[in-house]
C-alpha cells in the first residue's frame, strides 16, 4: 500500500526564501464523501495537518477556471467563503483549529487580514498558470498525466489556496512557513492533479508589487512573484510524479527550483543565502529539507545548465521556451533519466554528450567546479561563475567568507604560521567531519612563505553487520516500499527473531514486519527481546502508518539524539500465517540512513531471507570515501611551473585540485598571497561511492611549513 506524502516548499516570513513519485494512481476506492470533480463549483478536500497530525474535510469553492493553449484545464479553489473575507473562514482564518481537543493551539499573534484573498489576485495567478507556467514546465520537463486513469477529464490542474497548518501555524516564533506543496495522495483521494499554495500575504507576494493594484505600498514587504515561483516549483514535482516517481529529493527539488528559474522568476534570496551561510552543514546529495539544501541543489543544477550552454547560442538568460539544445536539453535529460541521484545525473550527461557531440565534464568534476564556483563566483571567469546570480549583496548579503567571519565568529579563518601544537588547539577550527557531497571552506592568511598541505581522510565509513561480513539494507530511495522476504515457511505461534539497526525518519517513514494471513499481508507487533517491550507503534501523525505496528526513529535511543544500536527484535507469527516479510516504506522527501536486518531465525533456527524485487541490498555496510582537496587562490602559488591538478581559469584564479584518501600537496610559494587582504582557501569534499553513499566521514589535514 502506497502511503501519502507530500513535497513542500518553505518560505520565510521575513524574506523571499525557499523552505513523486508514485505509479499512476489506481482506481479510486469507495469514499463515503462525495468529493466532486475538477471543475465543479465546490469540492471537498481531505486536509492533512503536517504539524499537529490528523486529517479533516474542507469544502473549497472554485474561484478561477481557464484552459491552456494546449487545452489543459486550470482551476483555482479557495476555502468556501474566503472571497468574502478571511475572518471566521475555516482553513483560512489563522485562529481556525480543526481539532480543539489536542494540545496544539494556533498562534495568537497572527491576524486574519494577512490572509485576505481577492478575485483580482486569483485571476492574475490563474492567468499566469494558464498562459505561461504550465506550458514552460511541460516543455522543459514532461507532460502532465491523468490523475484518475479511468477519467480522461482528470488531466487538469487544480490549485488549492488555504492557510497551511505547519509548524509556524502553531508556534509564533517560527519565521518560515510552508509556501506550497504537492501531495500525490490527492490523486487517490480526489482523482485530481493538485498543487497547494499558502494564503499568507498575497497582497505582496502575487505579481510585481510595483505594477499591481493590491500591494500595501510598503516596499519592505515586497516578495515579487513569490507564489508564481512556488507554483512553477511544485508543478515540476507533479510532472516528476509521472516521469520518475522514486527520484531522490535533492535531484527533484533542485530541478523544481530550476523550473521557477526557467519561468523567469527571481531565484536570489534565502535559498542561495542559506547555502552560503550553512555551506559546511549542507550535503548536496543527502536531503535535509532546509533552505540550504534547496540552495545547494538548485545552484548545482543552475551551474550545469549554464556550463552546458544555457539556451544555446551563448544565451544564458532563460527565454521561457524549450530550445531543445544546450542546457535546456541537459536539464530535460536529467529529469527523464530513470536512474536516481548522481548516477542518474551522470547518465544524462553521457546521453547529452552523445547526442550533441559536446564534451561536458563528469557529474563529479562539475561538482568539484561548482564547489569552487560557490566560493569565487567570479563574473570574469567562464569556469567559476554563476552568470545569473551574484552571490553576496545581490542575493541576501551573505557570502562564504562573510558567513565564516560574522555568523560563525571567525570559523575556519586562520592568521599566521600554524605549527602542530597551535593547529590542534585553535578554538575556531571546525571538526573534521564531511557530509556526503558537502563542502567546507577554510581560509589561511600569511601561513609562511612556503607551505604544503597534508591530508588524511577515512578510506571507508561503515554500518557494520551484527555478525559476519554482510547484512541486509533496505536501500535509499524516495517513495518506495522495499520488500525482504523470509525464505522459510512459517506457521502460527512460531517466533521469528532478527537483529535490527534502524535510523528512519521519525513519524514519516516506517519499517513493518508483515505476515501473510488468508492471502492478505498484515502487520504484526515487534518486541525487543532484551526488554520484552513492544517497540513498534500504532501512532500515525501523518497518515504513513495506517497499517499500524510501524518501526520509526532510532533503534535503541532517541531520534537525532542517540546513535542507532543493533538490537534483537522478535515477532510472533499469527495464526493462519504462511509467510513473513519486512517492508521498508519511505515517503518522497527526507531520508535517513534507513533499515538494516541481520541474523534472522525461526524458533531459534537460522533462516535465510531474500529480496522481493529491487530495494533491499546485501552489503558489508561500507561506504567508499573519495576525497577532494582544493586549494583556491587568486594568484599563482606555484610560479614558474604547472603542477598536477592545477587549474587556471584565465581570470586570475588558480585552483590546485587533489584527490585521494591520503594527500600531500605541492609546495606553495605564498608570497603572492601574503598581506592583510590576501589569502588562500582550502576546500574539502567527500564524493562517496558504494552501496551506501549517505554517511558522514572523518578527515584531518594540516598546513606544513617547508624549507626552501
Amino acid at each position: 500500500m502506497r502511503q501519502p506524502w507530500r513535497r513542500t516548499l518553505v518560505a520565510t516570513t521575513a524574506t523571499s526564501a525557499l523552505a513523486v513519485g508514485g505509479l499512476t494512481a489506481p482506481a479510486l476506492a469507495a469514499d463515503p464523501v462525495d468529493r466532486g470533480s475538477a471543475g465543479d463549483p465546490t469540492i471537498t478536500v481531505p486536509i492533512n495537518d503536517s504539524e499537529a497530525g490528523g486529517t479533516y474535510d474542507q469544502v473549497f469553492e472554485r474561484a478561477y477556471a481557464g484552459e491552456t493553449a494546449e487545452g489543459t484545464p486550470v482551476y483555482v479553489y479557495v476555502p468556501q467563503g474566503a472571497l468574502q473575507g478571511p475572518a471566521g473562514v475555516d482553513s483560512l482564518d489563522p485562529a481556525f483549529d480543526h481539532n480543539p481537543d489536542d494540545e496544539f493551539v494556533p498562534c495568537a499573534d497572527k491576524g486574519a487580514e494577512d490572509y485576505r484573498l481577492t478575485q483580482a489576485q486569483i485571476d492574475y495567478l490563474g492567468d499566469e498558470l494558464k498562459n505561461q507556467i504550465v506550458a514552460v514546465d511541460e516543455a522543459h520537463f514532461g507532460e502532465m498525466g491523468s490523475a484518475d486513469p479511468s477519467d480522461p477529464d482528470s488531466k487538469s490542474l487544480v490549485t488549492l489556496v488555504y492557510n497551511v497548518q505547519d509548524e509556524s501555524y502553531y508556534d509564533c516564533s517560527v519565521t518560515s512557513y510552508t509556501a506550497g506543496y504537492f501531495a500525490p495522495d490527492f490523486m487517490q483521494s480526489l482523482g485530481m492533479n493538485v498543487i497547494v499554495l499558502d494564503a499568507l500575504d498575497w497582497a505582496n507576494r502575487i505579481g510585481d508589487p510595483t505594477s499591481v493594484p493590491w500591494t500595501d505600498g510598503d516596499p519592505s514587504n515586497d516578495r515579487p512573484e513569490l507564489y508564481e515561483g512556488v507554483i512553477a516549483h511544485e508543478l515540476e514535482h507533479l510532472l516528476m510524479n509521472y516521469s520518475d516517481p522514486g527520484e531522490l529529493s535533492w535531484v527533484d527539488e533542485g530541478l523544481a527550483d530550476v523550473a521557477a528559474f526557467l519561468n523567469g522568476y527571481d531565484m536570489t534570496g534565502s535559498h542561495l543565502t542559506y547555502q552560503q551561510v550553512f555551506h559546511r552543514e549542507t550535503s548536496l546529495t543527502r536531503w535535509g529539507g532546509g533552505l540550504e539544501n534547496y540552495g545547494a541543489s538548485f545552484s548545482y543544477f543552475a551551474y550545469l545548465w549554464e556550463q552546458a550552454g544555457g539556451n544555446g547560442g551563448g544565451d544564458l538568460t532563460p527565454d521561457l521556451e524549450y530550445d531543445g539544445t544546450a542546457g535546456d536539453l541537459l536539464i530535460k535529460l536529467i529529469f527523464a533519466e530513470q536512474a536516481d541521484g548522481m548516477a542518474g545525473v551522470q547518465n544524462a550527461i553521457d546521453a547529452f554528450n552523445a547526442q550533441t557531440g559536446a564534451h561536458l565534464r563528469s557529474a563529479d568534476e562539475l561538482f568539484q567546479d561548482w564547489a569552487v564556483t560557490m566560493y569565487l563566483d567570479d563574473e570574469n571567469s567562464a569556469l567559476f561563475d554563476l552568470e545569473n546570480f551574484d552571490l553576496g549583496a545581490a542575493s541576501g548579503g551573505w557570502t562564504v567568507d562573510i558567513a565564516n567571519d560574522v555568523f560563525w565568529d571567525g570559523r575556519g579563518n586562520y592568521q599566521g604560521a600554524l605549527p602542530g601544537a597551535k593547529w590542534g588547539k585553535l578554538p575556531n577550527r571546525p571538526d573534521g567531519t564531511a557530509l556526503p557531497f558537502g563542502v567546507s571552506y577554510e581560509k589561511f592568511r600569511n601561513p609562511g612563505p612556503r607551505v604544503s598541505l597534508t591530508f588524511d581522510g577515512d578510506e571507508t565509513t561503515v554500518v557494520a553487520p551484527h555478525t559476519g561480513e554482510t547484512h541486509w539494507w533496505g536501500g535509499y530511495a524516495s517513495q518506495s516500499d522495499h520488500l525482504l522476504g523470509l525464505d522459510t515457511t512459517v506457521t502460527g505461534g512460531e517466533t521469528v527473531t532478527f537483529w535490527n539497526w534502524h535510523f528512519i525518519e521519525e513519524g514519516w517513514d516506517y519499517g513493518f514486519v508483515e505476515a501473510l494471513v488468508d492471502g492478505e499481508w498484515v502487520t504484526v507487533p515487534v518486541t525487543d527481546v532484551a526488554s520484552g517491550k513492544v517497540v513498534s507503534s500504532n501512532d500515525d501523525p501523518h497518515g504513513n502508518n495506517t497499517e499500524g505496528n510501524g518501526l520509526t526513529g532510532t533503534s535503541g535511543g532517541a531520534y537525532f539524539v542517540d546513535e542507532p544500536q543493533y538490537l534483537q527484535y522478535a515477532v510472533t507469527v499469527p495464526a493462519g500465517a504462511t509467510d513473513l516479510r519486512w517492508r521498508y516504506s519511505s515517503d518522497a522527501a527526507y531520508l535517513d540512513t534507513g533499515w538494516f536486518i541481520d541474523d534472522v531465525a525461526v524458533d531459534g533456527r537460522a533462516a535465510a531471507v531474500s529480496p522481493d524485487g529491487e530495494g533491499w541490498i546485501e552489503t558489508t555496510g561500507a561506504q567508499e570515501n573519495n576525497w577532494t582537496l582544493q586549494v583556491i587562490s587568486q594568484c599563482d602559488l606555484t610560479p614558474g611551473r604547472t603542477t598536477p591538478g592545477e587549474i587556471a581559469d584565465g581570470a586570475g584564479n588558480f585552483v590546485y585540485r587533489y584527490t585521494g584518501d591520503h594527500i600531500t600537496t605541492a609546495t606553495f610559494d605564498t608570497k603572492c598571497a601574503n598581506g592583510a587582504g590576501s589569502d588562500f582557501v582550502a576546500s574539502v569534499s567527500n564524493l562517496p561511492t558504494g552501496d551506501l553513499a549517505v554517511l558522514d566521514a572523518g578527515y584531518d589535514y594540516s598546513v606544513v611549513k617547508q624549507k626552501k
